[in-house]
């Protein structure tokens, strides 16, 4: 209700009439929006922060294992923002190149010049990943390099 009364005053303003409103504005808005909108801030904010700072975590020098026989790749993975993921960078033959990167839920995932997924791990012990694929044994694996 008092909703109406702001834009009832302001429409009196705009046509010459101006009526005299003795309060703070902000007083107009209904507990329940002010309640709901500084819950959401606070949320967000806070599931932002746990992201970056796992985001932070993971970026660097990392190697990726594949089948026996083949050499490793170099993979670089940084916190820079690269589209709706985060950039990166490798070095790999017979592969597509990884150009961004992404954490969702626990699954690191890669994705090639066209957002597509290339690769999904997840984390095993040591701090290592290995390539989430139903069935069967991991055929890649990450290792971080040395700093």
């Amino acid at each position: 209700m008092q909703f109406k009364t702001f834009i009832i005053s302001i429409g009196f303003a705009v046509a010459g009439c101006v009526p005299t409103y003795v309060g703070d504005p902000a007083d107009l808005v209904e507990p329940a929006v002010k309640k709901s909108n500084a819950n959401l801030a606070v949320a967000s904010t806070q599931k932002t922060a746990e992201k970056l700072a796992a985001i932070a975590a993971l970026a660097g020098k990392w190697s990726v294992i594949r089948g026996e026989g083949q050499t490793p790749c170099a993979l670089q993975l940084k916190t820079a923002q690269f589209g709706g993921n985060y950039a990166a960078s490798s070095v790999c033959s017979g592969e597509p190149n990884v150009w961004s990167w992404n954490m969702e839920q626990d699954a690191l995932l890669l994705f090639d010049h066209k957002s597509k997924v290339i690769a999904s791990f997840h984390e095993s012990e040591g701090g290592n990943w290995r390539e989430a694929r139903e069935g069967g044994d991991p055929a890649l694996g990450l290792v971080r390099l040395g700093d």
